[in-house]
Formats: C-alpha cells, sequence, structure tokens
C-alpha cells in the first residue's frame, strides 16, 4: 500500500483564453471541471499505474469533502482512513489556466482541525510500501503532520517521497529542509533545489541534498525533462516535445511514476523515460483529477518517443531492469 500524506483538497478547474482578467471583464470559459486535487492527483496517477494507494487526511463534512472522498474513492484509492470532521471546511483550489496551458491558483484554505499525526496513521505508515508527502501545508502546525510522518516512515525503513513545491506563501517554509534530508527521494523543480541548498548550480543544488540524507534526487525541469541523481550515477532524462493543453499535475504524473519506478527497481534511465512520458502524457489532457493519465495513454507516450519501457496494461507488473543506485 502507497500512502499519500495530507494536501487532499477539491481542485475547481477553469480555462480561460487570457489570465489579464478585470473587473467587469466577461470571459467565456471553455473548460470547467470539480474533482479531487492537491495530492490527490498523485494519489489518482498512482492508482492508474496500478498501484494499491490509501490516503490519509482531513476533509470537513461539506460538498467538498464530499467530491474529493468520493472522488478518490472512484480511482480506487482507499479513502476509509481520511478523518471528516463536521466543524470544519474542506480546501479547495481554484485553478485558471490559460490558452498556453499555464495555470494559475486561487487558493481557499479551509478550516482543518487535525493538527498533529494521529496515532492510529502511526503503524499505517510503518507498514506501507511508500510514503509520499508534499510541502503545502495552509496552516504552520500541519507542517509537523508532514516531518511526523516521514520521521514514521524513516524509522520504519520505509521509502519515502517528498514534494516540496513553491510552498505557501503565508507561512514559514523552512520545514521543507528538514522534510527533504529525511525522504528517501526527492522531487523538485530547479528553483526549489535552489531554496533547499542554497546552491544556484542543479546538479551541485542535488548533490548537497543528496549529502543531507536522501538516495535519489529528481530535478524536474518542465518542458526540458528532469534529471536524476543517485551518490553514484546521474542521468539526464530529456523532456518530450509536446504542445501542452494544461501543465497542471504534471508534476504530481511524474511524482507517481517516480514511486512506481522506484519501488519496481527501475535504473535512473527508464525511471527517467517513464517519468517525462506520464508527465507529458498529462499535459496532453485538460484538468487534473479523473483526467489524470491512464497507462495506455503513458504507453502511448512511451512508443512515439521511442523508449522500450512499456508499461503493463494490467499492471503492476511491468518489464523491470536492473537498479544502480
Amino acid at each position: 500500500m502507497i500512502i499519500v500524506l495530507g494536501d487532499i483538497l477539491a481542485d475547481y478547474a477553469i480555462r480561460v483564453e487570457r489570465l489579464e482578467i478585470q473587473p467587469k471583464d466577461l470571459q467565456r470559459v471553455s473548460y470547467l471541471a470539480l474533482g479531487p486535487g492537491g495530492a490527490c492527483n498523485v494519489a489518482i496517477m498512482a492508482s492508474h499505474l496500478g498501484l494499491s494507494v490509501c490516503a490519509l487526511g482531513e476533509v470537513g463534512r461539506d460538498l467538498f469533502g464530499e467530491i474529493v472522498l468520493e472522488g478518490l474513492a472512484a480511482e480506487g484509492v482507499d479513502v476509509s482512513r481520511v478523518i471528516v470532521t463536521p466543524d470544519a471546511r474542506t480546501p479547495v483550489a481554484n485553478v485558471l489556466v490559460d490558452g498556453q496551458g499555464e495555470p494559475a491558483y486561487l487558493g481557499f484554505p479551509g478550516s482543518l482541525r487535525v493538527m498533529e499525526l494521529p496515532a492510529a496513521w502511526r503503524p499505517l505508515i510503518s507498514e506501507a510500501e511508500a510514503l509520499y508527502a508534499d510541502g503545502w501545508v495552509d496552516q504552520q502546525e500541519e507542517s509537523g503532520i508532514i516531518l511526523e510522518g516521514l520521521r514514521q516512515a524513516h524509522s520504519a525503513g520505509i521509502p519515502s517521497f517528498f514534494d516540496p513545491g513553491p510552498g505557501n506563501p503565508k507561512i514559514d517554509n523552512t520545514w521543507h529542509t528538514t522534510a527533504a534530508s529525511l525522504a528517501t527521494v526527492l522531487l523538485a523543480t530547479e528553483d526549489e533545489a535552489r531554496r533547499l541548498s542554497g546552491e544556484a548550480d542543479p546538479v551541485n543544488s542535488a548533490r548537497i541534498l543528496l549529502a543531507r540524507g536522501s538516495r535519489l534526487v529528481v530535478i524536474k525541469r518542465g518542458m526540458a525533462g528532469c534529471f536524476l541523481l543517485t551518490e553514484s550515477d546521474l542521468h539526464i532524462a530529456p523532456g518530450l516535445p509536446v504542445v501542452a493543453l494544461d501543465a497542471t499535475g504534471a508534476g504530481d504524473s511524474l511524482a507517481a511514476a517516480v514511486i512506481y519506478g522506484y519501488l519496481n527497481h527501475f535504473n535512473l534511465q527508464t525511471l527517467g523515460d517513464l517519468g517525462n512520458a506520464t508527465g507529458a502524457a498529462k499535459v496532453l489532457k485538460l484538468g487534473t483529477g479523473h483526467n489524470m493519465p491512464t497507462v495506455a495513454e503513458v504507453n502511448a507516450m512511451l512508443r512515439r518517443f521511442g523508449s522500450q519501457v512499456k508499461l503493463a496494461d494490467s499492471s503492476p507488473a511491468p518489464e523491470r531492469t536492473h537498479s544502480n543506485w
């Protein structure tokens, strides 16, 4: 079972021609969807890849909480351990995507009540195949939940994956540095890695982060692809030239693919191919949540760009390759 910890929320996605909206402007919307968002995207993509996934988090007993829980369950994600708090309000992200496929976000933080890792979640993390968490929290106290979850996984020898993201500009994000050092695998953009390491060069930045405790650092470079660094190896995975309809969720797709590949002992080249193809398959689709790529769509992208990697349609039984980390 893969545990996805925290950051479960609703996404209200809208596609507009341009984002320069002024008072009294009127623009037609070409796409509108409401469904699970945030780390739910990683959970859904991992489920699409055939992994068994359980979400640990909190929602309110409101319409948005129902949409999140029902949406995750419909995608095969276990939501039985999600805490539903009657007097809480579920966070919502309003995602505005322009004509070039680039998103902007308007976040409603909600009013969650759980501010420490529940005792009932600890054994679930200790017995999991892997733990995933990201760096987005709406209240400073919520960071302790992620840190304790990562510590629990670390002490139990469970592989953990952490994506700091840009962080919440309303709170102190220095806790990301501790979280990154606890994670087995760190996924970050060049800017995020620079912020964590204090080093401008992305390769040197990744090396610093490896020295702090991670076994694998994946630097996400958008359309330029990614590079993957371990203590003994570096692989540059060039991006795939596709025209993005919606870049939202591309990093979440890549994260789920990295979890899948890491657990199946893929080498760095195979892992990079799969991550890039999964991200590229996502940007060809509008929205996230229920519109995360399928295995068939990922395989089509892999074939399109000549990769030898192929996922079994009945995942999780791919053709495995030897790991070199």
